[in-house]
């Protein structure tokens, strides 16, 4: 039937491509139309019954060619030029951890051009590039391991303890470091502790000229 192509025709015209070619003849495959659509290479090589490899050279060629010889009442415009196809792609290679939403965002900032997240996407899918998925993993653990002291780390959280200390100084000398141990230094402590034994003792040492 006129405007249907068999597997082997697919073939066929992957391998004797010609530049001149109308880039609306790949049209007529099915190919770019399940591309834009949001389908994937490999689901359309699927059905199609060709190698993913054919699916994506008549992809790239088609980005390549898609302004040569386009005439009005040739099938719809495309959302978006070979420059910003390229823009989003050289985008998507160096910001790995962007989406196709703020791909979408920034194709929007840099050239004025608003085009749909699925866009985006079929057009990144279109090189071969794909959203990452992050791998699933399952922690096994025996029964009786969380208190088994084989499996047990020691560890402080919150960055560690901390040791309170004493130590007066004057212009002319210093007392000895006193560590405040075993609980939190109350008034009680704070004069029993240091007051007597150690800034008493010290302000005699120095005379009148304590303050």
């Amino acid at each position: 039937m006129q405007g249907e192509f068999s597997r082997l025709d697919i073939i066929r015209r992957m391998t004797t491509y010609s530049p001149a070619l109308n880039p609306m003849d790949y049209s007529k495959l099915g190919v770019v139309g399940r591309l834009e659509g949001g389908q994937t290479q490999a689901e359309i090589a699927q059905a199609i019954g060709v190698s993913q490899s054919v699916i994506s050279r008549i992809w790239n060629r088609f980005l390549e060619t898609e302004s040569a010889g386009r005439r009005p009442g040739q099938g719809r415009r495309r959302a978006t030029t070979p420059n910003e196809d390229r823009y989003l792609v050289l985008t998507a290679r160096r910001h790995r951890n962007m989406n196709a939403t703020l791909l979408q965002q920034h194709l929007r900032s840099a050239t004025g051009t608003m085009v749909s997240t699925q866009t985006v996407r079929n057009r990144l899918h279109g090189v071969g590039l794909y959203a990452r998925r992050p791998m699933a993993y399952f922690h096994l653990e025996g029964p009786g391991s969380r208190n088994n002291p084989a499996f047990v780390h020691e560890s402080v959280r919150f960055g560690g303890g901390g040791v309170l200390v004493y130590g007066g100084i004057s212009i002319d000398g210093h007392t000895d470091l006193y560590i405040i141990r075993d609980g939190p230094l109350t008034a009680r402590r704070y004069r029993d502790e240091i007051i007597r034994p150690i800034v008493v003792p010290y302000a005699a040492a120095i005379g009148d000229d304590f303050i």
